[in-house]
């Protein structure tokens, strides 16, 4: 390309959401060279405690309103969302639609829905509007649904994918997905592991594929902790901190069971949950903790723009996801240098450092009451841990520069 003129660059997303992938792009929009690339951000919706964090040289454009819902399709809501978003505009989907709707209704389980309603996503496409300007570089920047969106509707010279979950758990439609990665010049894999299991899966695209860490920028990080709320309830004990949405993947219902054995072995903590979730998945979670008898050991803290004054003050954090990409609050609890447990998802022990960088757990209840006793029951542990993580540089903006070989 040539460089007389600024590279046209469109990044697809959905919303502004204080979770992993827009905190991960806020990054990676902060450190692109504006003198060398103009770029416009596609959401769903103008939506999300974020939303304000974009960085000014960024033109925020929308897709129609008409169809801002289909980019939170579920298995659990694909039904509703698809007869509101489409059927009432095309009533002649419902016929297309039906196939997919009845292997969701016969799956079962919200994991062996996501499936057929991934399909049913990509076949209902075809009723949104194409976008009119074309661009030098689009990056599918929010995972597997903006991936699909920029290869049907999208009009590029060249097109990126972004992977941040781990391809092979839970498992996917490899022929869907190679569909879609063999349109994308270039796959963006945030970590080793996470490369691996996508090429493992999908041979035919191991040529593609780039890895490019999420970008950190410690002194942003640690700036933020020194402003805005945290705990307010007086508390001496343990805190144990984990930032993520209340749901089966992140495996809260995991974390309260063994929260409950370390409290009848008298551990004095408590646990501190920060982040939204479905209404559904919250009441079941502190249900089950007034059952366990520990409800007044847990606080949900809710949804924020700024958790880091929270990480800051908290004792420990812990992580613990049933299946994860490379989650970028570890590497956030990391530059704050607090001691961490997390489960032995894909990419755990690159991200600990094989446990230099704190504790592994299993996957299970017991695996965590293991992991956490380990720290909650040795301070000196902790101090080490915190110790290590200080003496380590956790900046990478050079990542950048991957992506800008991938681009030009």
């Amino acid at each position: 390309m040539e460089h007389s003129s600024k590279i046209k660059l469109l990044i697809v997303g959905i919303i502004m959401n204080c979770a992993g992938t827009e905190k991960s792009f806020l990054a990676f929009a902060n450190t692109i060279d504006y003198d060398r690339y103009d770029v416009t951000l596609l959401l769903a919706r103008r939506e999300g405690k974020l939303i304000d964090k974009i960085p000014p040289q960024i033109r925020v454009i929308t897709t129609d309103e008409r169809y801002a819902d289909m980019f939170k399709l579920s298995g659990a809501n694909a039904v509703g969302t698809i007869m509101h978003c489409i059927v009432r505009h095309h009533p002649l989907a419902l016929l297309r639609m039906l196939p997919y709707v009845v292997r969701i209704l016969a799956a079962g389980s919200k994991e062996k829905r996501s499936g057929p309603a991934t399909e049913l996503w990509c076949s209902m496409m075809r009723y949104m509007p194409q976008i009119d300007e074309e661009y030098d570089v689009c990056a599918a920047y929010w995972g597997d649904r903006t991936m699909f969106y920029m290869c049907d509707k999208v009009k590029a010279k060249k097109k990126i994918a972004w992977l941040h979950f781990d391809y092979g758990n839970p498992p996917r439609d490899d022929k869907l997905y190679l569909h879609y990665f063999l349109q994308c010049d270039g796959i963006v894999t945030v970590s080793e592991r996470v490369n691996e299991a996508l090429c493992s899966h999908l041979p035919q695209v191991a040529d593609r594929c780039v890895e490019i860490d999420n970008i950190n920028d410690p002194a942003a990080v640690r700036g933020m902790a020194e402003h805005g709320d945290t705990f307010t309830d007086g508390y001496t004990g343990l805190r144990v901190l984990t930032t993520a949405r209340i749901c089966d993947q992140k495996g809260q219902d995991m974390a309260i069971e063994a929260l409950a054995r370390l409290i009848s072995d008298g551990v004095e903590m408590k646990w501190y949950f920060l982040g939204g979730g479905e209404q559904a998945e919250v009441d079941a979670l502190m249900n089950r903790a007034r059952e366990l008898g520990i409800a007044d050991r847990i606080v949900l803290l809710g949804t924020t723009d700024n958790p880091y004054t929270y990480l800051r003050d908290c004792d420990i954090f812990a992580l613990t996801s049933r299946y994860e990409g490379k989650p970028i609050t570890v590497e956030e609890a990391k530059m704050m240098c607090k001691p961490i447990m997390v489960t032995n998802y894909v990419s755990a022990s690159e991200q600990l450092c094989g446990g230099e960088y704190g504790v592994i757990a299993d996957i299970s209840a017991d695996g965590i009451y293991e992991g956490l006793g380990r720290l909650v029951r040795d301070e000196a542990l902790r101090n080490s841990l915190s110790e290590r993580l200080s003496r380590e540089n956790f900046g990478n903006a050079e990542q950048i520069e991957k992506f800008y070989a991938m681009a030009e």
